[in-house]
């Protein structure tokens, strides 16, 4: 017999929230979707609801994309830093 879920006790891992409760909201500062659009003139209420939303995730993945990216850029230069101690140069 297979193991029951328990669906309304559902949260996320132990430091998940901590981390998007302590991160910056860049996402709050951004600029309004192609409001400057012709087309979007002619979108519907649901359409302009939809592209808010995907303009938002959007943001939150550029956001956390730049994040990675400067994880990576910092390691790289700890790495260069040992590299050259090891090489005799300071």
């Amino acid at each position: 017999m297979p193991a029951q879920i328990q669906t309304d006790t559902c949260t996320p891992a132990a430091g998940v929230q901590q981390h998007r409760e302590m991160s910056t909201d860049t996402t709050a500062n951004a600029e309004p979707f192609g409001l400057r659009a012709p087309w979007l003139h002619f979108a519907d209420h649901m359409e302009i609801r939809r592209l808010a939303k995907l303009h938002m995730r959007i943001e939150r993945k550029k956001a956390a994309l730049a994040e990675l990216v400067g994880e990576r850029h910092t390691i790289m230069r700890r790495c260069i830093r040992r590299m050259r101690r090891a090489g005799g140069k300071h």
